[in-house]
């Protein structure tokens, strides 16, 4: 088994860690906890991050904050985890449905200076704050309340439990099996196939000369009975299995 580190697996994601947010229920362990999730280049090795976490094994508050939907929209998520008693299952579909959620201070904000607002829906709501902060230095405190929301989820994140890092390891190995040719698992792997090969033809050489000198045929190497007969060597395949270890043919040519 190889010796595994997350830090061995480094070279599978992308140099910036903010490439890996999102990327699944161990993401939280790549990514920066203040930027927005930055999708993969390659979806292949986006496609390969597929691990299975244990939501039973953690808090309400850690399934809320490790989701994907959360780190979409941190205020709602903060929100439904203080305001209600709803599950995480339940928060986490609510909050794939639902426009992004402003701060209280950016609610305020927006109706003292914008005239329309009382008539935007919240899907216009929130474009609108968007472009206001983004326009104006984020005086409506868009930004500033979304980062401090996400920063608020990243302190429920909990460590992986023994179960997750296990599986969490063992799914590293493989992506890096699939990656390397020349890992030690794949090394041991051909190295076996081999062994495997050799030690079948070392059996269907010795069953094969087994049929020959029943038919009173003497073979390359035999030894010869009183009555003139080839000996059966002790042990044939694994003779033959030596020469095939040590780079030699099969023996076992009839005498004519």
């Amino acid at each position: 088994m190889m010796d595994i580190s997350m830090k061995s697996f480094k070279h599978l994601f992308s140099n910036n860690s903010k490439a890996t947010a999102g990327t699944g229920p161990f993401g939280h362990l790549f990514s920066a906890s203040t930027d927005a999730p930055v999708p993969l280049d390659q979806t292949k090795q986006q496609e390969k991050v597929i691990i299975v976490a244990k939501p039973s094994q953690h808090s309400r508050e850690h399934n809320v904050a490790v989701s994907d939907e959360a780190k979409a929209n941190p205020i709602l998520a903060m929100r439904l985890l203080n305001d209600t008693d709803l599950s995480s299952k339940k928060i986490v579909a609510q909050l794939a449905d639902a426009p992004m959620a402003l701060s209280k201070f950016t609610q305020n904000f927006m109706e003292a200076n914008d005239p329309t607002w009382e008539f935007q829906d919240e899907e216009d709501q929130a474009s609108t704050a968007l472009t206001f902060s983004t326009q104006r230095g984020d005086t409506n405190g868009y930004m500033a309340g979304r980062n401090r929301a996400a920063k608020s989820l990243e302190k429920l994140k909990e460590p992986l439990t023994d179960d997750e890092h296990q599986e969490f390891m063992e799914t590293m190995r493989r992506m890096a099996n699939e990656d390397n040719p020349n890992t030690p698992d794949n090394v041991e792997a051909r190295r076996r196939a081999d062994e495997e090969y050799k030690q079948e033809v070392a059996n269907a050489a010795a069953r094969r000369n087994q049929r020959m000198r029943a038919t009173g045929a003497v073979l390359t190497g035999d030894s010869r009975l009183v009555s003139g007969r080839a000996a059966t060597p002790v042990n044939e395949a694994s003779l033959i299995k030596s020469q095939l270890d040590a780079g030699l043919g099969v023996a076992g040519t009839p005498i004519r």
